[in-house]
């Protein structure tokens, strides 16, 4: 039993070493080379192709690039909804509200409200955090002060002495149902 023992005792730390790897490659845990790494594996650099306007490097720091890799995850989901793009945000950003309009001419309008860093609004209005269908072109409104909602109270959401209206289609309405007013399950308070 010992002769036994010492022999399969030689693999142990290797095992032990395996069994870390997928903690250290861990999107919310890596840093450095790992998040490298993941970048490769997803298709994203770690240096964006764009002077950001704050002046700060192209090359992002670990947490700017951690981000971008979280959304070309959220990107390669995505299956071409709006429903659906309004989920991926609300889990990359809990502080951050998106508002999309189809414009029904092969562009969107996307409202971005909520305090961001000129960074992040660099990097949205350069394509790397939202995706868009190929050819459908995205205009881009950044707004710092939060938009009027009914009983919530964060970031992006205010009530009657703070919150600003936001126009959106299709808005809430009773009894119509046109492309600019819906009713409850489709149309939107803004």
């Amino acid at each position: 039993m010992a002769w036994l023992s010492a022999a399969l005792t030689i693999t142990d730390d290797g095992v032990a070493a395996t069994k870390t790897v997928p903690t250290l490659f861990d999107i919310d845990n890596a840093i450095g080379k790992q998040l490298d790494t993941l970048g490769e594996i997803v298709g994203r650099s770690r240096k964006v192709d764009f002077q950001p306007t704050d002046g700060s490097s192209p090359e992002l720091d670990d947490a700017n690039f951690r981000l971008i890799i979280k959304t070309k995850i959220a990107t390669n989901q995505w299956d071409g909804t709006i429903s659906q793009i309004r989920d991926l945000w609300a889990n990359i950003f809990e502080y951050l509200m998106l508002v999309i309009v189809d414009n029904q001419d092969m562009s969107i309008s996307l409202g971005v409200v909520g305090l961001s860093t000129p960074l992040e609004k660099d990097l949205i209005a350069n394509g790397y955090i939202l995706p868009k269908p190929a050819g459908v072109r995205a205009n881009f409104s950044f707004y710092d002060d939060a938009i009027f909602g009914y009983d919530l109270d964060n970031s992006a959401i205010k009530g009657y002495d703070e919150g600003y209206w936001f126009q959106a289609y299709p808005l809430f309405a009773y009894d119509i149902s046109n492309s600019q007013l819906k009713g409850y399950d489709e149309g939107e308070w803004a």
